[in-house]
């Protein structure tokens, strides 16, 4: 039942997409949404933190989801200046003013379940890339990035994904599957 509620929350926030709702507000819902969509390790931690680093816009629009429950825990909302913090993240969302920090980002995170959200960033760099199609925000999974960071993308996510992918068994590093 719960999922079934989680799956209208997004296709409401999809929807809302259409009728004006601005870029940075429906990347705050998708960033809120990949936070239930997703399968956590075990965490001991009393929060679970939400990271914005280069877009205030989208950081300002999330502060109305903090405070919000993940499994159990408290949703905090981190607005971050520099990438030294990054390792206390559950969620980093890289916005496009600091996409060129991916590389850094990356060696800094190694394989901590951090779930790398960007935002006009090759797909190869992040477990999601965020991008905007006729006036839509969609989402690609990069499997082999969750994988890493011992996530796991729930099978609703991979059906509302535009490109999922996968480096599998007999398969090419880096095969991209369109949904």
């Amino acid at each position: 039942m719960r999922a079934l509620l989680l799956l209208l929350g997004f296709w409401i926030s999809l929807a809302a997409n259409a009728q004006g709702v601005s870029e940075h507000d429906m990347k705050a819902a998708y960033l809120y949404n990949f936070a239930h969509l997703f399968e956590w390790p075990e965490s001991r931690r009393a929060n679970f933190h939400i990271c914005i680093l280069g877009d205030e816009e989208v950081g300002a629009a999330m502060q109305g989801y903090d405070e919000k429950r993940v499994n159990g825990q408290r949703m905090v909302i981190a607005r971050l200046s520099t990438t030294t913090p990054i390792r206390l993240c559950d969620i980093l969302y890289v916005g496009a003013a600091a996409v060129g920090n991916l590389p850094k980002i990356r060696s800094m995170l190694g394989g901590q379940p951090t779930l790398t959200v960007a935002d006009r960033a090759p797909l190869q760099s992040v477990a999601v890339a965020l991008a905007l199609e006729n006036q839509h925000l969609m989402f690609d999974v990069n499997l082999e990035h969750c994988e890493r960071a011992s996530l796991k993308p729930k099978l609703i996510v991979l059906g509302l994904a535009r490109l999922v992918r996968k480096a599998a068994e007999g398969e090419p590093k880096g095969s991209a599957v369109p949904r």
